[in-house]
């Protein structure tokens, strides 16, 4: 079945992304070249943008052959302007083009909506990227500074001889600007471009001349400049792994306590075996008081406590220690873990 003349079958249907999905989606295009920092801007990166935005939107097609799209400088368009009609067969350019001029009068931008940069030429944190060498884990902040703004303008301008191929540019230029802006991506940053003003040079009054249309569509590029010299990686906190290995062998808590009593003497024998703990609590079964601090055998200091208060510490003893039914002592002994080690508190009892 044929298809009528003039039927669109090119329609798109798909819905661009809105709201935080494509302000993520914006992120992604920044920092999709495979590191974590943006890629720096130039004054050429943004022509070679606008060139390209010019050639794919705004290019159009006459008789199956594309537009060529011309850019040119201040200095060659001025020649170029003059001499072109002058050209014999061989080199003369076939109508219609488009030229493309920048304006060499770089201003201050507006991309920030007229807000200042922060003086000083501070950097600020972009990312913080983990890190792990082996031993360490830290993070690095990945630091650029504010962007320098610049408003950049373009002159495009249409040549033809026939009004229906201004026309087309003319109605493409109008659909992408009715929001007043147009985005492009120079190096994955995206800029406005503003539609400032559309003017008339054409060239038809002259009837001795050749007539042709010459329509001037101004164009205001609000960029930035991003120098990839100024980025910084900052590494920032650094953790060490400790690594502890730890034997299965738990410390025996081997304590001998032997008290020996005769005729109202005793005598208490503490011996803490090779490896044992160094602390010994026990409840005191009969009243008692020690005198005498004897055999100390690898040990090189001893304290003891009744009811959590120390009444002694050293290796002589120069007060009796007093010991009552049901008091809490704790003995407690400095020494080489690997030594036995024992002494002995010799005193009286009262039954």
């Amino acid at each position: 079945m044929a298809v009528p003349k003039g039927f669109r079958t090119n329609i798109n249907v798909n819905l661009g992304k809105i709201g935080v999905d494509k302000r993520q989606e914006i992120l992604d295009g920044i920092s999709n070249k495979g590191t974590f920092l943006p890629r720096g801007v130039s004054e050429e990166d943004m022509d070679i943008s606008f060139k390209d935005f010019v050639v794919k939107d705004l290019g159009i097609t006459i008789d199956g052959v594309k537009v060529p799209v011309l850019f040119l400088t201040i200095q060659r368009w001025s020649e170029f302007s003059q001499t072109w009609n002058f050209a014999d067969k061989f080199k003369d350019i076939q109508l219609p083009f488009i030229t493309i001029v920048r304006r060499p009068d770089i201003q201050q931008g507006q991309n920030q909506a007229g807000l200042w940069n922060i003086p000083g030429n501070r950097t600020y944190t972009y990312m913080k990227v983990p890190t792990w060498d082996g031993a360490r884990k830290g993070v690095d902040l990945y630091q650029i500074p504010q962007p320098t703004s610049v408003d950049i303008t373009y002159e495009v301008r249409m040549f033809t001889n026939k009004m229906r191929d201004l026309n087309k540019v003319n109605g493409k230029i109008q659909r992408l600007f009715q929001s007043r802006q147009f985005y492009i991506n120079p190096n994955g940053h995206p800029m406005p471009i503003h539609l400032e003003n559309i003017g008339d040079e054409s060239n038809i009054d002259d009837f001795e001349n050749r007539r042709f249309y010459v329509q001037l569509f101004e164009m205001k590029l609000l960029g930035y400049l991003l120098d990839e010299d100024d980025f910084k990686v900052v590494p920032t906190i650094n953790r060490t792994l400790v690594v502890t290995e730890v034997e299965d062998d738990v410390l025996n808590p081997t304590v001998k306590y032997s008290p020996v009593i005769e005729n109202n003497e005793i005598t208490a024998t503490f011996e803490f075996s090779a490896g044992s703990v160094d602390e010994f609590i026990f409840t005191q079964q009969f009243n008692a008081t020690f005198t005498s601090l004897l055999n100390v055998t690898n040990i090189y200091r001893i304290t003891i406590g009744v009811n959590h208060s120390v009444v002694f510490d050293g290796l002589v003893i120069t007060s009796p220690i007093v010991m009552n039914t049901n008091d809490i002592i704790t003995i407690r002994i400095y020494k080489d873990l690997n030594d036995t080690s024992y002494f002995q508190l010799k005193g009286t009892i009262q039954l």
